[in-house]
């Protein structure tokens, strides 16, 4: 008897809509990516070729490695990547054409934290 009253009082009540009025621009904790001039690649090949690179130079499976999205500048492509077996990040350089390729490792610092919001 009780449950049935507890039902219909809570489906009889008049219900108000909340809304909100949200400023990302006065909320310090929204952040907003800006691009500067970046354009991120989505083409496949592109894709499968710095792929390929990866995978020679830290010789084990792209299923093991995090990579961030590529971008394309006025040199060529830029991207980051991680082997998240043991933690070691990497930053790549290609030219447009892919005849010169750099990778060098990414030097964290000793006291840098990383923590999720």
């Amino acid at each position: 008897m009780l449950l049935v009253i507890i039902v219909l009082s809570s489906c009889s009540s008049n219900k108000k809509t909340i809304s909100t009025n949200f400023d990302p621009s006065n909320n310090p904790y929204y952040v907003k990516k800006e691009k500067k001039g970046l354009n991120e690649v989505s083409d496949p090949k592109i894709q499968g070729q710095i792929n390929q690179i990866i995978e020679k130079h830290l010789s084990i499976s792209i299923s093991s490695i995090a990579i961030s999205p590529i971008t394309k500048t006025d040199t060529g492509y830029h991207w980051k990547f991680m082997n998240v077996r043991n933690g070691r990040s990497f930053i790549g350089f290609s030219d447009l054409t892919f005849n010169s390729v750099s990778i060098k490792k990414n030097n964290k610092k000793a006291n840098t934290q990383v923590s999720d919001f």
